[in-house]
């Protein structure tokens, strides 16, 4: 009873008269191998066929659009290819194959003799994939046409003895659903196959088919049998196999003309390759279809399911500075208006941790939370950070984000830097030095008034010279009023001091210990020690602070303090100095440091070693006389 109701529902669906049967109905849009690995770019396959069946060829991107999640998105690329079909003929030998005509030519030797003209015809570098397979199995796999057609003319299958069955049948499944040598090749399969016994079961043929339907398979027949058979129950499930996979029936007796096997592969060599920027901001599936305009009818695909991993771009900062160090120019190490450096680059580095990079709209630097510069444009990985507002010490926070072409934006975290500002000496030194060009005009402009001045008073006194010298004469010419002259105090017989000259100088002060001015080679470097002849001794660059300057922007105006007590001990003190005071390379801080012969001090970047008038003795090594115990 199953097989009678299969067999009328089957009947319902063909007209009667004709025995090659295809399947037709409206257009449609079919969407296939969808991939994002190169999100934000997804590619597809596409395949458009007319109400015919026919392949839709000559669509361009403005007539076809990609629906993402429901939304319309252009095409950014369509391109028709020809990538080949995979074919696979399938052979069901049985007894009315052998069936020969007046000229002894058997019903399989005239479908041979027309599947070798037909593959003959074929461009010799077509890219077909063809197999051949049997009831034992396939003969050859994956061929060219070539040898396809070499290894189909010369198989002499046993029809006379043989059973027809599905089992070459589910070998050509087997074949074709194996992934294709090229993207978007189509697979087909041509059943050459007698009419089957009432005993095949119904159900392997409809499973047969559904397979295929859900493979993607088109199953093509050629009944070859006698005229009775035609309409056998076993035909019309074959038609219906044809028809429900998309392929053509054709029933073969031995006279009927052969259709051309073209027409049914040559829908199949087609394919539309579509791409498309996606829009997508969140992990996980979306879904897609297509839109297709052919001429005045639109046909929307099934929708397709993709899934891709989004992510916000990661930014970072590329070996950030620890610390920016400003401080006057070389040239004008007393000017507090003009400090260097002005500007700080700032290198950074987008990772995209989804694994999709795109391109970047925008990038920011922010500094305490601050946007301090903005990149729309390349280069986003460099900002140039203006430093010239920042006059004093602080520690400060880069951050910087990046923005990506679909919105997602992303903030790193916080690195500190530090802000060090150098000033100036100051004090009256510092005073007269930042001021020396005016100073120097101000002498210049009182040497000329002085000088007109002496010029004017030289004009008058010269007269009274004259006069003085007149008088002069007269008395000298004048008896009573001539010079007597009186002898030296060495004819006289005076004596002068016999104290050596040496001793009338001034005795040199001398100081229990002297700081040694040093190279960056430990060596002593030319100049005069300096005496510590006081009780309490300050260094720095302000002379009023400091009882001795020491000039270098490393130094602060009062850097450090040196005492000495009452028992002649000196103790090293650091004043809160920028670049610190170290001993023999350890800080010193406000608590100070008792100091030996022979340490070694660091004012910033000028070092010095303490070095004591009368240096202690060496310790003498002491030799353990005692034997060792037995």
């Amino acid at each position: 009873m199953r097989k009678v109701l299969f067999a009328l529902l089957i009947a319902c669906l063909f007209l009667a008269g004709g025995f090659v049967v295809r399947a037709q109905g409206a257009a449609r849009a079919e969407l296939s191998a969808v991939h994002s690995e190169a999100f934000p770019s997804i590619s597809a396959l596409l395949d458009v066929y007319d109400a015919q069946g026919t392949f839709v060829t000559g669509l361009d991107a403005a007539s076809v659009n990609a629906i993402e999640d429901g939304q319309p998105r252009p095409l950014a690329e369509l391109t028709e290819q020809q990538p080949g079909v995979q074919l696979v003929v399938a052979v069901n030998p049985g007894p009315p194959m052998t069936k020969r005509d007046n000229l002894g030519v058997s019903r399989y030797e005239k479908v041979v003799e027309a599947l070798r003209g037909w593959a003959e015809a074929r461009p010799a570098d077509s890219p077909d994939d063809l197999s051949l397979v049997t009831t034992g199995g396939p003969l050859l796999t994956h061929a060219a046409t070539g040898e396809w057609v070499g290894s189909f003319v010369s198989f002499q299958p046993e029809a006379r003895t043989a059973t027809p069955s599905l089992q070459s049948l589910a070998f050509a499944l087997d074949t074709v659903e194996s992934p294709t040598p090229q993207p978007g090749m189509k697979r087909s399969i041509l059943f050459l196959t007698p009419h089957l016994s009432d005993q095949v079961a119904v159900d392997e043929l409809e499973n047969l088919t559904a397979r295929a339907i859900q493979s993607g398979v088109r199953i093509n027949v050629w009944l070859i049998d006698a005229e009775t058979y035609f309409f056998h129950f076993s035909a019309t499930a074959l038609k219906s196999l044809a028809l429900q996979t998309g392929g053509q029936y054709f029933a073969f007796s031995g006279v009927e003309p052969f259709p051309d096997p073209e027409t049914y592969f040559a829908p199949l060599r087609h394919v539309y390759a579509l791409k498309y920027d996606s829009r997508v901001t969140t992990a996980g599936d979306h879904t897609l279809a297509v839109q297709v305009q052919i001429g005045e009818t639109q046909v929307v695909s099934l929708e397709q399911t993709f899934a891709v991993d989004v992510q916000p771009p990661n930014p970072m900062l590329v070996s950030p500075p620890q610390q920016v160090l400003r401080q006057p120019l070389p040239e004008s190490p007393y000017d507090l208006e003009v400090l260097t450096p002005t500007q700080q680059e700032i290198e950074i580095l987008v990772e995209f941790p989804d694994g999709h990079p795109r391109p970047l709209a925008r990038t920011a630097l922010f500094v305490d939370g601050q946007m301090v510069a903005e990149n729309v444009s390349e280069p986003f990985e460099l900002f140039v950070w203006d430093v010239s507002g920042y006059t004093l010490n602080g520690e400060h926070s880069l951050q910087v984000e990046a923005e990506d072409s679909l919105g997602l934006r992303k903030t790193s975290l916080g690195v500190p830097v530090t802000v060090t500002i150098v000033r100036p000496p100051t004090g009256v030194q510092a005073l007269l030095a930042r001021n020396s060009q005016a100073l120097t005009i101000g002498a210049v402009v009182l040497a000329g008034v002085l000088l007109v001045l002496i010029l004017l008073r030289g004009g008058r006194a010269r007269g009274s010279i004259f006069a003085t010298r007149r008088r002069a004469r007269q008395l000298y010419e004048d008896p009573v009023t001539q010079p007597v002259s009186i002898r030296s105090e060495r004819a006289a017989g005076v004596k002068r001091s016999t104290q050596p000259r040496w001793t009338r100088r001034q005795k040199a002060v001398t100081a229990p210990a002297y700081l040694v001015r040093l190279t960056s080679d430990n060596e002593p470097a030319p100049g005069k020690p300096i005496p510590l002849a006081s009780s309490e001794m300050t260094f720095g660059t302000d002379p009023v602070r400091a009882t001795h300057v020491l000039d270098d922007p490393s130094v602060s105006p009062l850097h450090a303090r040196l005492r000495q007590s009452e028992d002649g001990v000196f103790t090293l003190s650091d004043q809160d100095s920028v670049a610190g005071t170290w001993v023999n390379l350890q800080p010193v801080g406000r608590e100070g440091r008792r100091l030996v012969h022979g340490d070694v001090i660091h004012f910033g970047r000028l070092h010095y070693r303490f070095t004591l008038r009368t240096p202690p003795e060496p310790a003498k090594p002491q030799v353990d006389t005692e034997e060792p115990a037995r």
